[in-house]
């Protein structure tokens, strides 16, 4: 039994049992673990929800959550809770037109206790002082794992009242096609699809790991290790993030500004295996002129140009007549490439702009590709 699941595993839980019990998410650093709530927040089936913005809980304080109001009249006081939490005197379980609420707390085991204690209204009963969340209403929690040794901690008695799991990091294929959807630079996704490692777990190489009897200070300096010292590393984050420094940084930064800052948000040893990326990058034909004059653009012979490439094309095509246009391009590359370049778009949510071109239902059939194995 795998004891540790997938985010989709996780969105399928929380949607299925959150608003009866508040599920917490354990999963190293950078996976994705606040993506949950935006993934969340765009199923249909939380439409009506207040969706209120992610709570860091190593950022509340005294106050934070609720203050004590006075009544002299009736002679009580009473906890007034903050707006961050979505539920006030007019959006409450009783009140007429009331809307559920979605509550995403964030590192909630790095907070200090009392703060845990504070909160605990909300995560076991989903109140706030005396105002109760309107029924339906969603709170799920995430931190990090115990072992990588980042502080995060919850006594047993209270996590014997919450739902615990634990989430895996994307591999390879599940990020590439996330970014690929996600419009993350092609330079970094074609680095991924190429170095998959990249997506490995520390655990991996520990007792019981896949890589059990491996050393992961030799064999894979580019990720997360709780026993090294580490300025930066790759996770789906930070590689994210290479990618918006890439976006913003490559026609305008010098190569030794574009590298240091890779290298702070990567790290040395995957800033340096994905410079053949970003060289390759800097020469593969101009979007724009491809889509004027695909037979005649252009195109590089180097495979990794081609491959990054094809994932910027996969991401950036709007229309039925940029899918045809990119298609004809593609067409122009080595066979591996129109091969990767079908089977990225039979998963993207792009599939809709391309499926009715002709030509690219050809390269389909011609390298047995159909969507129904998907």
């Amino acid at each position: 039994m795998n004891q540790y699941l997938s985010s989709s595993q996780v969105i399928n839980l929380i949607a299925a049992i959150g608003h009866k019990r508040t599920v917490i998410v354990e999963g190293e650093n950078g996976i994705g673990k606040t993506a949950l709530f935006h993934q969340l927040k765009r199923m249909p089936k939380f439409a009506d929800h207040i969706a209120v913005d992610p709570i860091d809980c190593t950022q509340l304080s005294d106050g934070s959550v609720w203050m004590p109001d006075l009544d002299r009249e009736n002679g009580v006081s009473r906890e007034l809770p903050n707006e961050r939490f979505g539920v006030s005197k007019t959006n409450q379980r009783g009140v007429n037109g009331g809307k559920p609420i979605m509550v995403f707390l964030d590192e909630i085991a790095k907070a200090p206790q009392f703060i845990k204690n504070v909160l605990a209204p909300i995560v076991y009963e989903q109140r706030v002082g005396n105002y109760h969340f309107v029924d339906n209403s969603l709170v799920f929690a995430a931190t990090n794992l115990s072992v990588e040794g980042l502080g995060d901690s919850i006594q047993a008695h209270l996590r014997n009242r919450l739902v615990f799991v634990k989430m895996r990091k994307p591999n390879a294929v599940e990020w590439v096609r996330w970014a690929t959807d996600a419009g993350i630079n092609p330079m970094v996704i074609a680095f991924v699809d190429n170095n998959p490692m990249v997506m490995d777990s520390f655990l991996d190489y520990e007792k019981g790991g896949k890589f059990e009897g491996k050393t992961l200070s030799k064999d894979n300096g580019h990720i997360f290790n709780p026993k090294s010292v580490q300025l930066a590393y790759a996770t789906p984050r930070s590689l994210a993030a290479a990618g918006d420094i890439l976006d913003e940084g490559m026609h305008v930064l010098d190569d030794d500004t574009l590298e240091q800052a890779l290298i702070g948000t990567v790290g040395i040893v995957t800033a340096e295996a994905m410079a053949s990326f970003v060289r390759f990058g800097r020469d593969i034909c101009d979007y724009a002129r491809v889509i004027a004059d695909p037979a005649k653009a252009p195109l590089s012979d180097n495979p990794t140009a081609q491959l990054i490439q094809v994932f910027q094309f996969v991401s950036r095509a709007q229309t039925r007549e940029e899918a045809a246009a990119v298609t004809e391009y593609v067409w122009r590359m080595r066979a591996e490439m129109q091969s990767i370049f079908c089977n990225t778009v039979s998963t993207s949510q792009r599939v809709g702009v391309f499926v009715t071109n002709s030509s690219f239902g050809k390269m389909l059939a011609e390298h047995k590709i159909f969507f129904g194995t998907k």
